[in-house]
């Protein structure tokens, strides 16, 4: 079995000093970060060629922030020794358990994430919130470098745990906190926003604050649900957005197809190229965001959104017929699209598609299925969307193979 990114990059990574092992998720947090570029560089083109996926990757973009980055953080919610911890999932079977901290701080997240951690922790060592840390689940933090809300995922919700949150969170000053939510989950799953939704139906409740978070991208303006898809590195969206652009080249009297589309991030940025725009997405409340964002962002192309599961009937049945020349950009979430979807799309015939990756090992049976479908990948562009950690946002262009330049 060949070996996964992560597999082929660590070992081109030096030991920290001290030689104590980093937690997976920030395993290159310690270098440099050009030597972090460097070593990605060459575990990318060691990947590419021992899948034999054929062509180069091109030079890395690099990130403008590499350290404390992520517009979104979240921390675990235990009870060691009669006190609360919040800690990485990474770090749950590393050490003595009792003596974790009550909280550690990331190389990759903000210190204002880290300053309401430590305020929250200390909050939920209070003898009056006990009853509250029993339900806690996770800690999450989600938002923008200048704005930013909390999220508590408990598995119980009545008025009791509703009057500990208000009064864990009343200083909102102290928190530089714009809004609190709670998300209702009983059944504790590992479901923080960034992997799929669990099974059983769920309940978010707005504790006070903003409804909406924002962003504000390359000139276009968007308002999202705190629980929708939105990249963890803000500061290189706009690079992004700018690639992604100059990779499909738009030409005049095309239409793009947004699959996978969230509120609308790339369909705003892009309908001044377009004859027309079309996104779609399984998530309601992204969908209504992305409709919604046709008002901050009047100019350019008729767009229409569509909320509904991405799928091989989908695709088939459901998805409306191409006007013109279409060109596709699919932003899958990072296990892929489903089973059928690139052979359904590849049957439009589309001039170009953008297949977005946010996941690395995904690209090797995503391309083989778009070649057997009579695609071929024209250029290839990783973006350090991750930096500290071993994965890469990659964007692969694709034209079909009889006509490719």
């Amino acid at each position: 079995m060949t070996a996964s990114f992560a597999e082929t990059l660590l070992p081109l990574v030096p030991a920290p000093p001290g030689g104590k092992a980093p937690a997976e998720h920030e395993s290159l947090a310690h270098l440099a970060y050009g030597d972090e570029l460097a070593i990605k560089q060459e575990g990318l083109k060691r990947f590419w060629r021992a899948h034999r996926l054929g062509g180069a990757p091109e030079a890395i973009v690099a990130s403008p922030r590499p350290r404390h980055y992520r517009t979104s953080s979240k921390r675990r919610v235990a009870v060691i020794d009669g006190r609360p911890v919040l800690f990485l999932a990474e770090l749950r079977q590393r050490g003595q358990r009792s003596k974790l901290p009550s909280f550690t701080a990331s190389a990759l997240e903000p210190e204002e994430h880290a300053a309401v951690y430590r305020r929250v922790v200390e909050g939920l060592s209070e003898p009056a919130m006990r009853m509250l840390v029993s339900h806690l689940n996770y800690l999450i933090i989600r938002g923008s470098y200048e704005e930013r809300v909390l999220v508590l995922n408990v598995d119980e919700l009545d008025g009791a745990i509703l009057r500990r949150i208000k009064q864990l969170t009343a200083d909102a000053e102290a928190l530089s906190l714009r809004g609190v939510f709670v998300y209702f989950d009983p059944t504790r799953s590992s479901y923080h926003f960034e992997s799929r939704r669990p099974e059983a139906p769920v309940t978010f409740k707005r504790i006070w604050g903003v409804e909406q978070l924002t962003a504000k991208y390359c000139g276009c303006r968007y308002r999202y649900h705190p629980t929708s898809f939105s990249q963890v590195n803000a500061s290189i969206v706009p690079e992004l957005l700018v690639r992604a652009r100059e990779m499909l080249a738009p030409a005049a009297g095309q239409s793009l197809l947004d699959l996978y589309c969230g509120y609308g991030l790339f369909s705003h940025y892009l309908a001044p190229s377009y004859a027309r725009v079309l996104g779609v997405d399984a998530e309601g409340p992204a969908i209504r965001a992305a409709a919604a964002n046709v008002r901050l962002n009047p100019r350019g192309a008729p767009r229409r959104f569509i909320a509904a599961r991405i799928d091989r009937d989908f695709v088939a049945g459901s998805l409306p017929r191409p006007h013109g020349g279409e060109v596709i950009l699919l932003d899958p979430p990072r296990n892929g699209p489903q089973h059928g979807v690139v052979t359904g799309l590849a049957q439009r015939r589309p001039a170009r598609v953008l297949h977005v990756f946010c996941e690395v090992d995904q690209i090797p049976p995503s391309l083989e299925r778009w070649r057997a479908a009579g695609y071929a990948p024209k250029r290839v562009v990783a973006l350090d969307m991750f930096p500290g950690s071993p994965n890469l946002e990659v964007l692969v262009l694709l034209s079909p193979a009889a006509t490719r330049g």
